[in-house]
């Protein structure tokens, strides 16, 4: 049986809808969720509930929820992890970790290694669907991408996309053991080309504001967004400005057998999101 993280989550969701096993979903909550065989509440900050969520599981989908910045929790969670006897970690953790000194993602794989547990990286690009979530009420009221990712390119990645390579390493793990993955979409695009994509395929005009990264924390901030999370998106950012984000990698290809989408197909699909008010 396989342990999601953040079952009702983006990621999590979408490993849940490719499992082909029987999945058990991890949540706050721990109410039913749709696809899974079985629920339990779990909490990142709460160790004295791992063990009950991991007995009986085999393999485990980690992630790190936004606001979790340090290393512990994770080794408290692998520790659980080798104790109920998993025998595969697949990590979900973010384009650049593995060389950026400022993305805490680099915690959360530090403790996954330490652990001594069979384990793969999969280290997604920005997601499309970040343009919805986290940019949907300016795109929808204003027709604007605000962002202090200058003119730095990224290989935007379908969040579904994390579900097809979590169940391709999952359906032979032994093959992907110590291994890490840099999962990107299939072209290199800066914001103002994503921009111009929307404007084309939406009917309406989107721009792209460049912005300064203290300016865009503080208006995260006062949008009510926490400020751990204002700063992670901030270095994440920069990391595009960087152009440490741009190359196109053939991973998610060469793991799964299919092309990763395009913006234009999830564009597509969620055209609804972006709907103005």
């Amino acid at each position: 049986m396989l342990f999601v993280m953040g079952a009702t989550g983006r990621m999590g969701g979408a490993v849940l809808r490719h499992a082909a096993c029987r999945v058990r979903a991890g949540t706050r909550s721990g109410a039913p969720v749709d696809g899974a065989a079985e629920a339990v509440r779990f909490d990142l900050d709460d160790p004295d509930g791992f063990t009950a969520a991991l007995t009986g599981c085999t393999e485990i989908f980690v992630m790190r929820p936004p606001t979790t910045t340090s290393r512990a929790p994770f080794e408290r969670l692998m520790t659980a992890a080798r104790e109920a006897g998993l025998r595969h970690v697949v990590c979900a953790s973010v384009y650049g970790a593995d060389t950026s000194r400022v993305l805490p993602h680099r915690h959360m794989e530090a403790a996954v290694r330490a652990s001594s547990l069979p384990h793969t990286f999969l280290r997604p690009a920005d997601f499309m669907q970040n343009l919805a979530d986290r940019h949907g009420v300016s795109i929808r009221k204003d027709g604007e991408i605000a962002v202090p990712a200058g003119r730095g390119r990224s290989a935007f990645l379908d969040a579904d996309d994390i579900g097809r390579a979590c169940a391709a390493v999952l359906a032979a793990p032994g093959e992907h053991d110590g291994r890490g993955y840099d999962l990107t979409g299939p072209e290199a695009l800066t914001f103002a080309e994503v921009a111009e994509v929307m404007t084309r395929l939406l009917g309406r005009r989107v721009c792209y504001r460049p912005t300064s990264v203290p300016g865009f924390v503080l208006r995260e901030v006062r949008h009510g967004r926490p400020a751990s999370l204002a700063l992670v998106m901030a270095a994440l950012y920069t990391v595009q400005r960087l152009g440490r984000a741009a190359p196109v990698r053939p991973d998610l290809e060469r793991l799964t057998g299919h092309a990763p989408s395009s913006l234009a197909d999830y564009l597509a699909r969620e055209r609804a999101a972006f709907a103005p008010p």
